[in-house]
């Protein structure tokens, strides 16, 4: 059974501006340098189908290849499902609409394959997980009301 993380931050900028930014997400110029993923770029031109590979920043740190399954303008969403790796699931990172002030909403959709990995996601790496995203979202929300 899938689990979800979600997290959210209120952005006061265009919802075109922000959705171009979040889908640099990895390879911005926002993107924070002691965040602990690396995204590389495996395909070229970011859109539906790119493929990435992403790293923890730490010595002998697992890494997995994620792919943009949906890249949706109109519906300001984009959906990166995971390959291979300690995931099965996706992420999805989307702008709601709903308030004065757009939201960009993170869902981690996933489930932890393998016993060892379970033990270290549940002692430590969720925590980690969560506190680097609240990172990456304020990041986000600083680079694009400061423009």
């Amino acid at each position: 059974m899938n689990k979800e993380i979600k997290q959210s931050i209120a952005v006061r900028a265009d919802c075109n501006k922000i959705f171009n930014e979040l889908l640099a997400w990895g390879q911005s110029r926002w993107w924070p340098e002691n965040s602990l993923m690396r995204f590389d770029n495996l395909s070229g031109p970011i859109g539906e189908k790119t493929l990435y590979r992403q790293k923890i920043k730490f010595p002998f740190a697992p890494s997995w290849h994620t792919k943009n399954e949906s890249v949706d303008k109109s519906k300001l969403c984009i959906k990166r499902v995971f390959l291979d790796g300690l995931f099965e699931g996706y992420e999805e990172i989307k702008i709601s609409k709903d308030k004065l002030t757009p939201e960009v909403i993170y869902s981690f959709n996933y489930r932890v394959k393998g016993v060892f990995n379970k033990l270290m996601w549940k002692v430590l790496f969720k925590k980690l997980h969560v506190r680097n995203i609240n990172m990456i979202l304020q990041a986000l929300k600083d680079y694009l009301e400061k423009r």
